[in-house]
């Protein structure tokens, strides 16, 4: 509640005391009827003097009682320009509101769009709104360049449902807008993962006159379902097209041969390139061909894949550096580092220099045929070519090192990580040394990695705990493994049903049968399925080296 104040408490000039005796005199104000081609001096007056009442009112209602003796001589030109002189948009609004329910102004299309435009500049988009659809409940015109104001300042704040709504009832008042503005708000619900909601939004008005997409429109949506992985859906969207005016492009055909690609649908993405070379409306690029080079290589399909590049280059299109990384990283995954390197040196041969992306994908290759030194000398080209390596380089080369239980040399490369601030530090790569570790018995070394890697904010996964909690156990540290049991719990790390069994299992050949009923207490209020058989901890890198390092 605002604090109480004596009427009138106000710090005027000589002037304005002045026209403040005029206003409040019982005669009409002589200046009220001028008139002239600017803003009406005495309005502006008047607007003053009503703002600085309202500013330096303790509440809304004290501001009423004190204008209510001039009432009479606001108007909507005097709200608009006493609404001007409100720096802070809620104030402009609280003003607004009440110029409109304690004086009944009837406010200009100029101070709506006044107060929209403040709240919208400040965040406010709520309350914009509320105050739109009142202009327009009003009768007041709305212009398209407005709604497309209104609707991208709620797209770039990212209040997409806001937006939505708003694009939505375009039709109502009678508005077209531009495809830019529908893109952008398809762009960002895909690009947010609402692939569905985008979907959902274009259908529901491609038959609207007031909505014209583009093939850019089209093109969104379809990269979002292939993103999704129905196929069949984007190629719909893409057989629509055309009834629409758009035509499907390079990018359309792109994307589509991706999305078949990463669906393993090779068969299909072939067919496709066949059919647009055969066509000749738009020619296939090297995105095109790295695509369907990509999904064969995910395959393991090395024969196929080196059949469509040879294609490509066969019809005069250079490959790019994806391209040859995309080559270099299949060979590697199949073992055949004699052809990945041969890759790497004709990539070399035709100017194309190796990235970062390159020299991890090589290293990789060579950590998996076991050529663990011929790795490390590449980790060493890499610093003369001055390219140094990222988290990925990083983990490949750790869980090798661990692999081949050399830990000391993982160790070194850790704290080499640690003086790089500019690579974001991952659980995946400090999990096989961890794992090592703790095989190894030296369980104390593991706590001081994971010392480490908190120290560089980087949170333990639950592979981390669930690697700490069993090497705990294996050293009889049950008191430990509980203690950390209970810090993965409360951290928010939701631990499965491997971590629960695995220390179970050893609860119970401690004879604890009381802080097993108490972990499995803990366990149930977390909703862990129990019912799978206790079984050996995965790979400490596991899934997260699944991710090919090429693309």
């Amino acid at each position: 509640m605002f604090p109480r104040a004596p009427p009138y408490h106000i710090v005027v000039s000589r002037h304005q005391r002045h026209l403040l005796f005029l206003l409040l005199s019982p005669r009409r104000c002589p200046f009220s009827g001028a008139s002239g081609s600017g803003p009406d001096p005495t309005d502006l007056w008047i607007a003053k003097l009503v703002s600085t009442v309202f500013h330096l009112s303790p509440s809304p209602a004290i501001a009423a009682d004190r204008i209510a003796p001039i009432r009479h001589l606001l108007s909507p030109s005097v709200a608009l320009a006493a609404l001007r002189r409100h720096a802070d948009p809620l104030s402009a609004l609280a003003f607004f509101e009440l110029s409109c329910s304690a004086f009944g102004i009837t406010h200009s299309a100029a101070a709506f769009r006044f107060v929209i435009c403040s709240l919208c500049q400040s965040g406010f988009h709520d309350d914009a709104l509320k105050v739109f659809y009142q202009m327009a409940n009003e009768g007041h015109g709305i212009e398209e360049s407005f709604l497309e104001f209104l609707a991208v300042s709620c797209i770039e704040a990212g209040k997409l449902d806001l937006a939505v709504g708003l694009l939505g009832r375009a039709s109502e008042f009678g508005c077209w807008y531009q495809s830019y503005t529908l893109n952008n708000l398809l762009s960002l619900l895909v690009g947010r993962n609402l692939v569905n909601d985008a979907v959902l939004f274009l259908r529901q008005h491609l038959h609207s006159q007031f909505l014209t997409p583009d093939t850019c429109s089209f093109n969104i949506v379809i990269k979002g379902l292939c993103r999704l992985g129905d196929i069949d859906a984007a190629f719909n969207f893409s057989d629509q097209m055309r009834s629409f005016g758009c035509s499907p492009d390079m990018v359309t055909h792109n994307t589509l041969i991706d999305g078949l690609c990463r669906a393993k649908q090779l068969d299909r993405a072939q067919e496709l390139l066949q059919r647009i070379q055969l066509d000749g409306s738009s020619l296939p690029n090297v995105v095109t061909y790295t695509s369907v080079i990509s999904g064969y290589c995910k395959m393991g399909k090395m024969e196929e894949a080196l059949g469509v590049f040879s294609e490509m280059t066969g019809a005069g299109i250079r490959p790019s550096r994806v391209t040859y990384n995309v080559l270099i990283d299949g060979y590697g995954k199949v073992g055949d580092m004699l052809s990945a390197v041969s890759v790497y040196e004709r990539m070399l041969a035709s100017g194309c220099p190796p990235d970062v992306v390159t020299f991890t994908s090589l290293i990789d290759g060579y950590c998996r045929s076991g050529w663990l030194d011929d790795a490390m000398k590449l980790w060493n080209e890499m610093s003369q070519r001055e390219l140094k390596p990222n988290a990925y380089t990083y983990a490949v080369a750790i869980n090798s090192f661990c692999r081949m239980n050399r830990l000391n040399e993982a160790r070194k490369l850790l704290k080499e990580l640690k003086g790089r601030r500019d690579v974001m530090p991952h659980a995946f790569i400090y999990n096989p040394v961890i794992d090592g570790l703790c095989k190894c018995g030296r369980v104390d070394e593991a706590n001081v990695v994971v010392l480490e890697m908190e120290e560089r904010r980087c949170k333990p996964d639950k592979f981390t705990y669930t690697i700490l909690i069993i090497g705990h156990c294996m050293k009889g540290r049950m008191a430990e493994a509980i203690a950390l049991f209970q810090k993965m719990v409360s951290s928010g790390c939701t631990p499965d049903s491997i971590t629960v069994n695995s220390l179970v299992s050893f609860l119970l050949k401690a004879g604890m049968p009381n802080e097993i009923n108490k972990i499995m207490l803990t366990a149930s209020e977390r909703y862990i399925g129990l019912d799978k058989p206790c079984q050996e901890i995965p790979s400490s890198l596991g899934k997260s080296m699944g991710i090919s390092v090429a693309m």
